[in-house]
């Protein structure tokens, strides 16, 4: 199962720009994901070629889909993925003696 999947979304913004009919020309969309004590949220501006509705007239679906939800769960898992994987251990001999090796 994909960590989006497990994670919270919410809606943070979905702002409409509208044109002199009051159709939306422009959204600028931002959706959260959290799992676990990680979270990050995605923001995306999509114009709408042809204006139609006004903005009350969308569904959160279909806002979804204009901003490319399937994108945002690939990047999201690839996130979370990275964020819950063990990192290597890297460390510093700030007392490592460079005479010690051979000179040729």
């Amino acid at each position: 199962m994909a960590h989006s999947d497990d994670a919270t979304k919410t809606w943070v913004s979905a702002v409409p720009k509208k044109n002199a009919d009051g159709n939306v020309i422009e959204w600028r969309c931002k959706y959260s994901y959290t799992l676990n004590d990680y979270s990050h949220t995605f923001d995306d501006v999509r114009e709408i070629n042809t204006p139609s509705k006004a903005p009350a007239a969308y569904t959160q679906a279909e806002l979804l889909i204009l901003m490319n939800k399937d994108h945002w769960d690939d990047m999201f898992n690839k996130k979370y993925g990275y964020y819950v994987s063990v990192k290597p251990v890297e460390t510093t001999d700030a007392s490592f003696d460079v005479s010690s090796l051979s000179e040729s």
